[in-house]
């Protein structure tokens, strides 16, 4: 009775045993049938079937896309980066070819003249809300030399004379330091009478354009400013009680005529022709200088019309001197304008000098007011001696 017994327990081993290796054998296909197999690189089907990377879905159809070859280790083969931007460097000089608008011609009744304490290119008081250029550059950090060439009541005929004195002072200049001139003049071209003919206009810029070209350090680069929008200022003092009745005396009738005042012998559609030609000229010379020199880096230019022409004045940021030049408002439009135009306009400005950008915190816009503050804290304004009027009340129009 013992064999039997024997020969059954054989049986049940082998049974039990073949059921197991069975066990064993399915465990495995089934692991690699549902994607948990440890391999590294499974099959094309079972990375379709379930890909580790794979987003999971409610859905019950798969919806990754197989990959026919398995994406490299990330350390494997390193991904090269791009080199990182190279920051421009700041100018080590800032130079300023204008009139009247970069002089900050009587900004307020308060404040009249030459005071280019508050332009928009050259500016330095403190809490007025113009923000210069000067200014913005000295806020990174910049100590810059600022050569202030512009003369109010000048016509394109001075460009020459002023870019020899930027040029004069860019010779002085560190070895590898770059010039940055800001060019804001045509603007008595087109409201003097008769006004300037557009080739003539063109051969004084181009003349003045040489020099610079000629005496400006390797990498230097222009600012060139569009002629001010004076259609668009008709609209604006046309529509304004006082700045109409201001500017329909008889001592305001020359003041950029036909655009402000009536005396002129152009029409609003000569006139605005004129200053077409001007603009374009303007754009297609800055133009020229960036084909030119900008490739090898001896020179550069911006224009930007819609940005520097002033399109975007209210009547706030004329002066009501004459609603002619622009008030302090107006003056820091214009430096927002020119600064994003420029080069530097995506360097950020460390956060205490927001403070003086218009609008800022504790930003004294008042008009009359902010003008005078200044000159009550310095006693210089006593001793100073009073200036003769540049210009007769009869020509205001001189920017």
């Amino acid at each position: 009775m013992q064999r039997p017994s024997a020969e059954r327990a054989i049986g049940v081993g082998l049974a039990v045993g073949g059921a197991a290796l069975v066990a064993v054998l399915l465990i495995g296909f089934g692991s690699e049938l549902l994607g948990g197999g440890s391999s590294p690189n499974p099959s094309a089907s079972f990375v379709a079937l379930a890909s580790p990377t794979a987003t999971q879905t409610d859905s019950a159809t798969p919806t990754s896309v197989p990959s026919v070859s398995p994406s490299p280790t990330p350390t494997a083969v390193p991904t090269p980066t791009a080199a990182p931007a190279t920051t421009l460097p700041l100018p080590a000089m800032l130079g300023a070819i204008g009139d009247s608008y970069t002089q900050a011609w009587s900004v307020s009744p308060s404040y009249k003249r030459d005071h280019p304490g508050y332009s928009w290119a050259v500016g330095t008081v403190k809490g007025d809300g113009v923000f210069s250029l000067r200014e913005r550059f000295e806020a990174l950090g910049d100590k810059l030399t600022v050569i202030d060439a512009a003369t109010s009541g000048r016509k394109m005929s001075d460009a020459a004379r002023q870019a020899t004195v930027i040029v004069a002072a860019a010779t002085k200049l560190p070895p590898g330091g770059a010039a940055y001139v800001a060019i804001e003049l045509g603007t008595n071209d087109l409201c003097d009478d008769p006004t300037t003919a557009p080739d003539i206009f063109e051969a004084q810029l181009r003349s003045a354009i040489a020099t610079l070209r000629s005496g400006l350090p390797v990498g230097s680069r222009i600012l060139m400013l569009s002629i001010p929008d004076f259609s668009h200022f008709r609209d604006i003092t046309q529509a304004d009680p006082k700045a109409k009745a201001t500017l329909n005396l008889r001592a305001n009738s020359s003041t950029c005529a036909p655009f402000l005042g009536s005396n002129s012998t152009l029409t609003i559609q000569d006139a605005q022709q004129v200053l077409a030609l001007y603009n374009a000229t303007l754009a297609r010379i800055c133009d020229e200088i960036e084909a030119t020199d900008g490739p090898s880096n001896k020179l550069h230019c911006r224009h930007n019309e819609a940005l520097l022409s002033e399109k975007d004045f209210k009547i706030k940021d004329l002066s009501t001197v004459d609603y002619f030049h622009p008030s302090l408002s107006g003056q820091a439009r214009m430096a927002a304008a020119a600064w994003k135009a420029g080069y530097w306009a995506n360097v950020p400005l460390p956060s205490g000098a927001a403070a003086l950008a218009p609008g800022g915190t504790g930003v004294v816009t008042m008009l009359g007011f902010a003008p005078v503050m200044p000159m009550l804290l310095s006693r210089q304004w006593i001793r100073r001696p009073r200036r003769p009027m540049a210009y007769g009340a009869a020509s205001p129009r001189r920017g």
